[in-house]
C-alpha cells in the first residue's frame, strides 16, 4: 500500500477507534496500539488556537474513555491527500461529529511520515483542525 492509502486510512481507521474508545467499548490493548499513531513530537492546534503537543494529547485520548454517549459518532469525509516528501504526506478531511443530537464539524490538514511500527504505518506529526458549518 503506498503512502497516500495509509495515510488515509489511518484517518478513517483512527476515528473509528475514536469512537469505540469515547463511547468505552474498546479495550486497553486497542488504546496501546492506537496511541502508536502518534509521533513523539505531534503537535496538534485546536480549532480554538490552542496548541498542544503527543503528551497532552495522549492523556487527553487516554481519560475520554466513556465519556460519550453510547450513540456518539463521527464521520469523516477525506478531502484531498498528496503526498509533500519522501516520506511524508497531507491529509485534509472533514470531521463530522454528532454528540446528544448536537451535530459539530472541522475541517483538519494532517500531515503524516511513513512508520512502519505504526498501525497504518505512517504517524501524526501535525494536525490543524479548524471549525466549520454543516
Amino acid at each position: 500500500m503506498d503512502l497516500i492509502a495509509r495515510a488515509k486510512a489511518e484517518v478513517v481507521n483512527r476515528h473509528h477507534f475514536f469512537v469505540e474508545w469515547f463511547t468505552g467499548r474498546a479495550s486497553e490493548a486497542e488504546l496501546a496500539a492506537s496511541l502508536r499513531a502518534f509521533a513523539p513530537d505531534m503537535v496538534m492546534i485546536e480549532p480554538d488556537a490552542n496548541t498542544i503537543g503527543t503528551n497532552e494529547i495522549l492523556l487527553m485520548i487516554t481519560n475520554a474513555r466513556g465519556k460519550r454517549p453510547a450513540d456518539f459518532e463521527i464521520k469523516v469525509e477525506l478531502i484531498a491527500a498528496r503526498q509533500i516528501g519522501d516520506d511524508i504526506a497531507l491529509v485534509i478531511y472533514d470531521e463530522h461529529q454528532v454528540i446528544d443530537g448536537e451535530k459539530s464539524a472541522r475541517r483538519s490538514s494532517a500531515v503524516f511520515s511513513a512508520d512502519r511500527d505504526a498501525p497504518e504505518g505512517v504517524v501524526w506529526r501535525q494536525l490543524q483542525e479548524t471549525w466549520i458549518t454543516t
